[in-house]
């Protein structure tokens, strides 16, 4: 061993070694800061750190066998003598750190070159097969740009007015640039009227490389308008251009069609070097109209039921004003939809309102990227494909409007691809990062795919923007319903119902977490509230989590006979073979609950494993028990084995989800592994399962249930609840979690 080591210092291994390791530490992080200024994947730094992994055994093997000396490059020869001089050691650090820098700049140069090679295609062409998310988010760089509300130096509400309609007309003749990338009303107009905040700093809040402001001063004297525009570089502060138009103050829309376009031109060939002219019509010529759908818009982002009422009105009125503002009936269609989503409005009466408004926009104008997103979204229920097409066809048209990629990801979502509806979600969130409405979703991908803390820090970005926005704190209670933390999460839906008193999922988070924490008079003060919502919960509804309520009590008999006479329609219509399949499974009726599950099953067969997530994976397990309990083991097996397979399939991202280790320790228990089953028991509960009266009721459970260990994990459980109970005694007062604590 000792002629071992002697040999590695004789041949100057351990001095590569640490040269290699001191040289390539410094490289990676100046490659970790160049790749994304260069514009580059993340998968470059993957390469990086394959090839400095590779060249490290490669680098000690070399040394091994050779030597740098004052001659050169020299076989090592046993026995010999070993130079070492300042020179020789500079000569060799050099040699080692040069080439690590060489790998480094040649895997950037080919990453570049590569890049310049592979021709970029912002939208998909007509008839082209691929509705796949990745394939309508462009890979490429683009120039971004936001407009901020333009200025009116006098008190005419009129000329705000017209300040207002002037930007609404930029945006959407720039947002039919496919090459410019557009920031959204919702965030542009965010910043009216803020002033302690400079161009640069709004620049880098919303994400953009350009800002475009302005200001508006008519002379009633002369009967003159001046508009002035500059457009400023954000990451420098400096001016790109700036122009002054005069017009006389005769036809308003004639002047702001020309001054946008106009500009328009003039940004086209400031920022993307284009030099035809851009063609659009307006789409309005009356101000009383845009003025009206301005403020529908403005309701419509709250997403509560008053606001998109208030929406609504606006839109109808729009069109009052002017009967061909194809956009406003745009919005008169997703006000109805969205109250239908929301629980305010009976589906077919939405449905039946929306399609109307919908028919008479492509009437006016069928190449309204905005129309083609809403019958995207309209479609979504009743035909996926015919959805997915509009949505691809929505940003072929217009890849600028963030709505598509929000209701293009929900389709997704609904599919179980979590990971391509976070890709588009992410998109609206570019061009939208005020709205309350994409940044909700994209925290809710954080959320499903486990990084809670960065959900929670979005969060507390949209309190900031807006806090009337109960999505949020619905979004908050759910995080902390999973943790466990019921008195906490309470607070926030109670948070939610205080901004809008008809939220249908802050009223069933209420349920749900008084029912779990065990407290009876206020669980049975929200179902009263519930009661009397009949727009947003159906008899069914109520009944649906009754029999929850029941089986938190210990009282199977009372929860299957709530169950039994619960008929869903339309998009729950699936849920009747669940319910079916449970009230079986729970009476002992193995193969009729088989027949149930299957059924479900074969539904739910093409949304990729939804049949596993579907109630947190339990028709799955029951299913596979059933089958033990007729001795069909080969098909209890299959069931066992896919649902390992879908519980593994992101296993980092779920192993912090208290539901991913009960299931692993049901799995565990029907195959008779005790150990393991309290090794994922506890998993469970370290990570905040608390539903006691779950594990009292499950006869998977059964042969453990009486064991002391058992008992006093349960135990521990309880003293938990009752500790929350005794602090949520008092008056629900508003927490607000922190952040850190996830």
């Amino acid at each position: 061993m000792d002629n071992f080591l002697a040999q590695l210092r004789h041949r100057q291994v351990f001095k590569v070694a640490t040269i290699y390791a001191v040289s390539a530490w410094p490289l990676i992080q100046i490659a970790d800061l160049a790749v994304p200024a260069l514009g580059l994947p993340d998968s470059v730094m993957t390469v990086l750190l394959q090839v400095f992994l590779v060249g490290f055994p490669v680098s000690l093997i070399f040394s091994w066998l050779y030597n740098f000396t004052s001659k050169g490059i020299v076989r090592v020869k046993d026995g010999g003598t070993q130079e070492s001089t300042p020179q020789v050691n500079i000569q060799t650090t050099l040699s080692i750190a040069g080439t690590l820098a060489l790998a480094v700049v040649v895997t950037l140069a080919c990453q570049l070159w590569l890049e310049g090679q592979t021709p970029q295609k912002s939208v998909l062409q007509a008839g082209e097969q691929q509705p796949i998310a990745k394939n309508v988010l462009s890979n490429g760089k683009k120039e971004s740009i936001a407009i901020l509300p333009f200025i009116p130096f006098s008190n005419d509400v009129e000329d705000e007015f017209f300040a207002d309609g002037m930007v609404e007309e930029l945006l959407n003749l720039l947002a039919k640039i496919p090459d410019l990338q557009v920031a959204a009303r919702t965030s542009s107009f965010a910043y009216k009227g803020v002033s302690n905040k400079t161009i640069v700093e709004i620049g880098r809040e919303l994400g953009v490389d350009t800002i475009l402001e302005g200001s508006i001063r008519k002379n009633d004297t002369t009967n003159r308008i001046r508009v002035t525009a500059q457009l400023i570089k954000v990451s420098t502060g400096e001016h790109l251009w700036s122009e002054t138009y005069d017009r006389e103050y005769r036809d308003i829309f004639q002047i702001q069609d020309d001054i946008a376009r106009a500009v328009v031109d003039k940004m086209k060939v400031t920022l993307l070097g284009i030099t035809t002219p851009f063609e659009s019509v307006a789409e309005t010529n009356n101000v009383d109209a845009m003025v009206a759908f301005g403020k529908g818009q403005q309701e419509l982002a709250h997403r509560t039921a008053p606001s998109i009422n208030k929406a609504l009105q606006h839109f109808k009125d729009a069109v009052k004003f002017d009967s061909d503002y194809a956009r406003a009936f745009v919005s008169i269609a997703n006000a109805n939809i969205l109250l239908a989503l929301y629980g305010n409005l009976p589906e077919k009466q939405a449905n039946s309102a929306a399609k109307k408004a919908l028919n008479t926009a492509f009437k006016l104008n069928p190449n309204l990227a905005a129309a083609h997103a809403t019958q995207g979204l309209l479609l979504t229920a009743s035909d996926s494909e015919k959805a997915e097409q509009s949505f691809i066809k929505a940003i072929n048209i217009n890849p600028n409007y963030a709505m598509t990629y929000m209701w293009y990801g929900s389709l997704l979502q609904s599919r179980g691809d979590v990971s391509g509806a976070h890709k588009l979600f992410e998109q609206a969130y570019l061009l939208d990062p005020k709205s309350p409405v994409a940044a909700y979703n994209v925290a809710w991908g954080y959320y499903q795919t486990g990084s809670e803390k960065k959900a929670m820090d979005i969060f507390s970005q949209i309190i900031s923007n807006d806090p009337y926005y109960p999505g949020a704190y619905n979004l908050v209670g759910d995080i902390l319903s999973t943790r466990g933390r019921l008195d906490e999460s309470i607070s926030m839906y109670a948070r939610a119902l205080d901004v809008d008193p008809v939220n249908k999922m802050a009223i069933k988070g209420l349920l749900i977490a008084n029912m779990d924490m065990g407290k009876i008079e206020q669980t049975q003060k929200w179902f009263d509230y519930a009661n009397k919502q009949e727009s947003q919960f159906s008899a069914d509804d109520v009944n649906f989590m009754k029999a929850r309520f029941y089986a938190t009590q210990g009282d199977v008999n009372k929860a299957l006979n709530s169950l039994k006479d619960i008929k869903f329609t339309g998009e729950k219509a699936a849920m009747n073979d669940y319910i079916e399949g449970e009230i079986a499974f729970y009476q002992g009726k193995y193969a009729q609950a088989i027949t149930a599950f299957k059924r479900l099953r074969s539904i739910t067969s093409m949304k990729q494993d939804f049949f596993y997530h579907l109630s947190e994976g339990q028709s799955a397990i029951h299913l596979a028990y059933a089958y033990l309990q007729i001795e069909d083991f080969a098909q209890a097996q299959t069931i066992i084995d896919g649902f390992i397979q879908f519980l593994d399939k992101d296993k980092s991202k779920k192993s912090n989800e208290p539901s991913y280790y009960y299931n692993m320790a049901l799995i565990n228990a029907l195959q008779n592994k005790d150990s393991e089953t309290y090794q994922y028991l506890q998993g469970a509960i370290d990570a905040g399962w608390i539903r006691v009266w779950q594990a009292d009721l499950e006869p998977i459970l059964a042969k453990i249930n009486k064991e002391e260990q058992f008992g006093q994990m349960m135990g521990g459980i309880r003293a938990r609840l009752a500790t929350m109970r005794s602090r949520s005694k008092g008056d629900n007062t508003f927490l607000l979690a922190d952040s850190d604590t996830f």
